[in-house]
């Protein structure tokens, strides 16, 4: 059972019922049991933090459905999968690295468009939306009980917060941990190959190319986790992104690129690349061009798309070097 505010269990009936007894050893011993019980029940409710106030959880929910890819990706970290997720517009399925489930969740449209309809069918214990959904809450609280979190919060704190849903917090905190050794030891073998490299995160999109800053999400992961150096222009901007033209992009004096594509800007990429300003690009001379799925990259925010991020980076500047 969940709630919306704190729990107090009732052990009235008990107390009542050891009084009518009489017998003061066996109110003694029953007493004793039921301050383990409830010790028991204090350990096993959980409440989490979410934009709506807090959620009181009794038991662990079993189907669960999920509004945003990224929290697919979170639970799965945990060995948990839900009964239902969205998916992303740019994919228009489940994402690659999450093709292979083994047991099929049902897909409830897009993370813009979720099908509400059908997570009604799917007769969840547990919702777990974003900001972005505030249009449709209502439905959805009518459904099943509703967790909103902001999709841009740390990915750490959100992994906390399902470990205490799922009772894994232990797991939830090794995945963190797992990750942290990870980046701690590729950045210590980057800083001995790229500490005078500057490194831009761009994407074409509106005519016009996207320059992901120093203060974007996984800029930070490339900037603070990595190590990374910065070109100037990413870290004068007071935004996470700045739409620059491509007659700007060799200010930029970027010595590699990780480009963001997908199917909506693919044909745009293409008409930059065949310009003499993209061809004259340092990067682009010396093969320090890196392609990558825009949805893994700036899309799923969590610890398995992460690692794989991560992955890449090293595969890029490391391995393939």
């Amino acid at each position: 059972m969940m709630k919306g505010k704190a729990i107090i269990p009732l052990f009235a009936s008990i107390s009542l019922f050891l009084t009518a007894c009489g017998d003061s050893t066996t109110d003694q011993n029953i007493n004793e049991d039921t301050g383990e019980a409830a010790n028991e029940q204090e350990e096993t409710t959980v409440t989490v933090e979410h934009l709506e106030g807090e959620m009181t959880f009794e038991e662990v929910p079993e189907d669960i459905v999920v509004l945003d890819v990224q929290f697919l990706d979170h639970l799965l970290a945990l060995d948990k999968q839900p009964v239902g997720t969205v998916y992303a517009s740019t994919d228009q399925a489940l994402p690659e690295y999450l093709e292979d489930l083994p047991g099929d969740p049902e897909l409830l449209g897009t993370y813009e468009e979720p099908n509400v309809e059908l997570i009604l069918s799917l007769t969840p214990d547990l919702i777990i939306a974003t900001d972005a959904h505030e249009g449709i809450q209502d439905q959805l609280e009518s459904i099943a009980p509703t967790l909103v979190f902001d999709r841009m919060e740390d990915w750490k704190t959100i992994q906390l917060k399902m470990g205490d849903i799922l009772g894994k917090r232990d797991q939830a905190e090794s995945t963190i941990a797992d990750y942290s050794e990870k980046v701690d030891a590729l950045r210590e073998e980057l800083s001995e190959t790229m500490s005078e490299e500057t490194v831009a995160l761009i994407r074409p999109r509106d005519d016009m190319i996207r320059l992901h800053t120093t203060d974007h999400r996984t800029s930070e992961i490339l900037y603070n986790d990595l190590g990374l150096k910065a070109p100037e222009l990413a870290e004068e901007q007071p935004d996470t992104s700045s739409m620059i033209s491509i007659e700007i992009l060799p200010d930029l004096e970027a010595d590699h690129f990780f480009l963001l594509q997908d199917a909506t800007n693919e044909e745009l990429t293409k008409e930059f690349m065949e310009t003499s300003i993209w061809q004259g690009l340092k990067p682009v001379k010396e093969g320090q061009v890196y392609e990558k799925d825009t949805a893994l990259w700036v899309g799923y925010y969590s610890p398995l798309a992460l690692n794989i991020v991560v992955d890449q980076v090293a595969e890029e500047l490391i391995e393939n070097e």
